[in-house]
């Protein structure tokens, strides 16, 4: 399928590709990826979404374009769990999906996620891409690029879906780094289970009550794991300790 391809597109790919590895941060190169990717494959929204489903909270960690911030939390919350995509982007194997082939729409319109989470959100036809983001831990840790249009547009073509093929292993590369900057964090600066927790949320932008609601914890319990936390990585504030943390795998 590749030779339905020109060139221009193979020089696009390829310069989002130089891109994307240019950038230390995995979640500034996804982000930056997002915006890249809508020029070769236009659409209303679009995120990249890091699962564990190994946890009772399944999104370890997520970015969006054209979402609400209301959108994205609502779905990291409640509907992640319904979410029939998640199902079919199992890391058995590598897929790239069109909701219009992956499901039977009369039935789908008629579950609780197509209901209140796709028609309000405006995301009734997506392209999705999965990945692995830890091959230490393959069997739970999957990621899914998620493009979307709504009903009214016209749907993800086959020339979109082997662009879709052609970042994939490029996606999970990068994606591997993510896996690479939480696993060598509690190594280096020896945190204890529930500090390697608070640290994760820190690096995830919560603030002291987001992660005190998050892990059902005060926020004096909480305080007192941020000092160690500094203590322990040498740094003064949250900020400091984010970027001495973003940059440990240069």
């Amino acid at each position: 399928m590749s030779n339905k391809l020109l060139n221009k597109d193979w020089e696009k790919i390829n310069e989002i590709i130089l891109q994307m590895n240019s950038e230390d941060d995995v979640l500034k190169a996804f982000n930056t990826f997002l915006l890249d990717i809508e020029k070769l494959i236009p659409y209303e929204k679009a995120c990249v979404y890091f699962y564990d489903l190994s946890e009772s909270n399944i999104v370890n960690n997520y970015l969006g374009q054209g979402f609400s911030d209301k959108e994205l939390v609502d779905y990291e919350r409640y509907y992640c769990n319904i979410d029939d995509v998640v199902d079919k982007m199992m890391p058995n194997k590598k897929v790239v999906i069109r909701s219009t082939d992956a499901f039977d729409i009369g039935k789908r319109q008629e579950t609780e996620y197509f209901i209140d989470y796709v028609v309000p959100a405006r995301t009734k036809v997506s392209l999705d891409t999965n990945f692995r983001w830890n091959l230490k831990n393959r069997e739970f840790c999957i990621g899914s690029l998620d493009l979307f249009r709504d009903e009214k547009d016209v749907d993800f073509t086959e020339r979109e879906i082997e662009i879709c093929k052609i970042f994939q292993p490029h996606i999970e590369l990068k994606a591997s780094n993510y896996s690479f900057l939480f696993d060598n964090m509690a190594h280096k600066y020896e945190f204890t289970s529930a500090e390697q927790d608070i640290a994760t949320l820190i690096l995830k932008g919560y603030s002291n009550e987001e992660i005190a609601e998050e892990k059902f914890i005060t926020i004096s319990t909480v305080k007192k794991h941020v000092s160690k936390i500094l203590e322990k990585s040498d740094t003064k504030t949250r900020i400091e300790f984010i970027c001495k943390a973003s940059t440990q795998n240069k």
